[in-house]
């Protein structure tokens, strides 16, 4: 083990070395992150599995590459970041290898009418993906795309704005039976109308129509949501943001039935002294079901987090969710079988601490505590909990 942790010491140098040169000759940013983290379960493997929870020691290099650039009334973004890691002890195999690619576009057409666009690109291995609070925990290799459009022009200069959207998403696996009962695509197109009703408080009326498609036609959706969002600035240290409605979700499968229900989701951000950040939110909603005998899930969600400056090098990070998953036998599908399978609740806990130490403008040291538990009713085989420790060296080149 220390023989691999020496290699990638002097490849993360050679790495820094070799792009330092570049990175002053062009307009990038260049990072490198070298950790060492433990995993005291790297497989997420269940507590009523029958197996024993496997443990290892991962060595991870990620560079990741930043590009910024205006162009009179064009923005570009652009980001990449290869990832590998290397398991000092996992079966299966020791080695894997992602890429993280993100883009941002912006393009000003007129002092009142602007455009952008998003595209969000995930190829990885051994899948770990977490979106909306929900674990997609398949072991697999997968691609996830996603593209995301905007256009927003004032009606009423600086009183009323309208904003039309679309996305796309598809999530991939690349063993067929997990594709096969995982894989998606999505589709969402929205329009909002935006009225300024101080100079700290707006509202709007929003619509958004979603177009859920699985690989099996059972867990394939139409979902439509109608409401309002309010955001208002209560004073330079208080911000809040609320979005209520109603959300109608209508399956394919005909066992399962039509619903119908309200949704909201608010979050407020609190800054009580100068290098302090609070942040706490709330939010309950239909959402895609993680388990394939479900079409969908209601879902209650608590999250916060915590930022402090101790000094002028060192930052603390606190940031921790709870959510809790219904599962209702209205909204399983046709392969539900009450012998077999049973509706109710899943939990699921996570909590981040991480403590950054900023040596000078090119080198800052992490150190990070991550855990997760998951408390299932329906898959109970599949309750775990998962603690993680990692120590980095970023080098910004």
């Amino acid at each position: 083990m220390r023989q691999q942790i020496n290699s990638l010491l002097a490849l993360s140098a050679i790495i820094s070395s070799t792009f330092l040169y570049s990175a002053e000759k062009l307009p990038i940013d260049i990072s490198n992150y070298l950790r060492l983290e433990y995993d005291d379960n790297i497989f997420t493997t269940g507590d009523g599995s029958g197996a024993e929870p496997q443990e290892s020691l991962i060595i991870i290099e990620q560079i990741e590459f930043l590009l910024d650039s205006q162009m009179n009334n064009t923005y570009v973004g652009v980001r990449y970041s290869p990832v590998f890691k290397y398991y000092e002890d996992r079966p299966s195999d020791d080695t894997d290898l992602s890429h993280q690619w993100d883009l941002i576009l912006n393009q000003d057409f007129s002092p009142r009418t602007s455009f952008q666009l998003n595209h969000t690109l995930r190829v990885a291995e051994e899948a770990e993906l977490v979106e909306n609070d929900i674990s997609f925990r398949n072991d697999n290799d997968y691609l996830y795309n996603s593209v995301t459009g905007k256009f927003i022009t004032q009606v009423v200069p600086d009183k009323t704005s309208v904003q039309a959207s679309a996305r796309y998403e598809d999530f991939a696996y690349d063993d067929n039976d997990v594709a096969e009962v995982s894989d998606y695509d999505a589709s969402t197109v929205g329009l909002d109308v935006i009225q300024i009703l101080q100079p700290e408080m707006s509202l709007s009326g929003e619509f958004r129509f979603t177009d859920l498609d699985y690989t099996t036609d059972l867990r394939d959706a139409e979902t439509i949501q109608l409401g309002l969002a309010l955001s208002k600035m209560f004073n330079p240290r208080l911000r809040g943001e609320v979005r209520a409605g109603i959300e109608n979700h209508d399956p394919a499968d005909a066992i399962s039935e039509e619903t119908e229900s309200p949704y909201i989701d608010g979050n407020l951000s609190f800054f009580p002294a100068k290098g302090t950040r609070i942040t706490t939110g709330i939010a309950y909603k239909q959402e895609k079901s993680p388990v394939s005998i479900f079409t969908m899930q209601e879902m209650f969600v608590l999250s916060g987090t915590y930022s402090n400056d101790l000094t002028a090098g060192i930052t603390m990070n606190l940031s921790g969710s709870y959510s809790m998953g219904d599962f209702s036998t209205d909204n399983a599908t046709s392969v539900f079988d009450p012998e077999l399978n049973s509706a109710g609740d899943e939990t699921q806990i996570s909590f981040v601490a991480s403590l950054n130490y900023s040596l000078n403008v090119r080198n800052s040291f992490i150190l990070s505590y991550q855990y997760t538990e998951l408390e299932s009713d329906v898959r109970p085989v599949s309750d775990y909990d998962r603690s993680r420790f990692s120590l980095g060296w970023k080098y910004n080149l």
